[in-house]
């Protein structure tokens, strides 16, 4: 089975629903939108479907691994991830207008269903901005002449400029 259905495959389901738990191969291509992510792991897709006059809303969970660049670093980062989704997918014949106002409905094209496009959209959206290493984060980094200066330890610094003007107020 794949994360792929068409509309009257769905429809015998109605009565009883259906419920799936895929592991999934998706190609580094899917993820060309963010170039930082360098590899992806398989992913675990389970969910179930809820049936309406109108629709199909898939219930999503998705985990998995993907390879992220250190932003300190460069190296390689495993950044594990586990999101929740729902999509919905209004039935031909039915028109949006129909669908309730807080809901993004996606329209069914050829009878056919493909969630994959919504997986790598929901990876895609739980990529973190920046992650850092735990070497990089054990590590003291400075060099000839710089230092990192962490949020801290640039409230603690003063500027140079203004230490003159600190010993006329010591008076």
């Amino acid at each position: 089975m794949s994360l792929s259905w068409t509309v009257p495959e769905l429809l015998k389901h109605k009565q009883e629903g259906l419920a799936f738990h895929e592991k999934v191969h998706l190609p580094l291509e899917l993820f060309q939108a963010d170039p930082e992510v360098r590899k992806i792991s398989v992913v675990d897709v389970e969910g179930d479907v809820q049936f309406s006059k109108r629709s199909f809303t898939f219930y999503l969970t998705i985990s998995g691994s993907m390879v992220l660049p250190c932003a300190v670093t460069l190296e390689d980062v495993d950044y594990p991830f586990q999101t929740h989704t729902s999509e919905t997918f209004l039935l031909p014949g039915f028109d949006d207008s129909e669908a309730p106002e807080d809901t993004f409905v996606h329209r069914i094209t050829d009878e056919q269903i493909d969630l994959v496009p919504y997986v790598v959209e929901a990876i895609l959206v739980e990529k973190p901005m920046r992650v850092v290493s735990e070497k990089a984060k054990s590590a003291r980094l400075s060099g000839e002449g710089w230092s990192l200066v962490t949020d801290q330890t640039k409230k603690q610094q003063i500027d140079p400029r203004l230490e003159k003007l600190k010993k006329f107020f010591d008076d």
